[in-house]
């Protein structure tokens, strides 16, 4: 495909899961590009938003442990309806304990929530019960703010940020669960994958009475087609109301009919996108 893409927009700063993550679908797309760090999920939408359509983004959706990412549902729900997802990939998370000096010196660790949480038995095992914990807004991050401190600190990132920062790996792969993946997602203005697309994402809402949801489910369920992700998420505009996201595991081209007559039985539908799967 031409190179068209000139910058993708990364959850940073360098040597994040998410720049991995970018460099995979530069890889497989075929395309060479800018890859710039910003500091939120947000953040990355609202440039996406602002910019013409040789930008893209990669976004975090969903971990194998800890579920859902909510920031980046919102996001793509509220953002632009010019800005579509593109491509999914999935990438292993491997994290590891990082620092300036030992193990036996450590007395704080620093690393974003999921990270703490996904590698809770490790820390359990292996530090005091008052070891301290630094929640930070990325694994990245964490390694990058430990690299002016002294020896009493570490950080769960990845091996790269060990070399970035100039950091010792303590210990590689100290997830509680070895199979930690994270699902992420190339959000653009522009088709970037030309294969035939294999899931679509959707937002919708539903008059607020019941059986509403279930005449939509039921829609689904007579076309004989899997939902294999349902969310309901805030609308931010009123209280108590609520717009729903869902995954679908077919192509928009083989479902549009039936997502016709979702839409006709919505008060507000949007296709957020359909993707290939690399």
């Amino acid at each position: 495909m031409d190179n068209y893409i000139k910058k993708i927009l990364y959850l940073g700063p360098e040597g994040s899961n998410s720049q991995l993550a970018a460099g995979v679908f530069e890889n497989k797309l075929k395309i060479n590009t800018e890859m710039i760090p910003v500091s939120t999920i947000t953040k990355a939408i609202e440039i996406l938003d602002s910019e013409d359509d040789s930008t893209a983004a990669v976004l975090p959706i969903e971990n194998s442990i800890e579920g859902i990412v909510r920031e980046t549902i919102d996001n793509l729900i509220q953002t632009g309806a010019d800005v579509f997802i593109q491509a999914e990939i999935t990438v292993p998370i491997c994290h590891c304990l990082i620092a300036k000096g030992k193990k036996e010196e450590i007395k704080t660790i620093v690393s974003i929530t999921q990270a703490v949480a996904q590698c809770k038995k490790y820390i359990a095992d292996n530090f005091p019960k008052d070891i301290g914990i630094i929640l930070y807004s990325s694994t990245s991050g964490a390694a990058k703010y430990i690299k002016d401190k002294d020896n009493s600190f570490a950080s769960i990132s990845n091996e790269l940020c060990a070399g970035l920062y100039g950091l010792n790996v303590i210990e590689k792969d100290i997830n509680d669960v070895k199979d930690n993946k994270t699902r992420f997602i190339l959000v653009a203005k522009k088709n970037l994958c030309k294969e035939k697309k294999s899931r679509t994402s959707i937002s919708f809402t539903t008059e607020n009475k019941p059986g509403a949801l279930l005449k939509i489910l039921e829609i689904f369920k007579n076309n004989n087609l899997n939902l294999i992700y349902l969310e309901s998420r805030p609308s931010k505009k009123k209280f108590g109301e609520y717009i729903f996201y869902a995954d679908i595991d077919k192509g928009f081209e083989d479902i549009k009919e039936v997502l016709e007559e979702v839409n006709k039985n919505c008060g507000y539908y949007r296709l957020l996108g359909s993707y290939c799967i690399l």
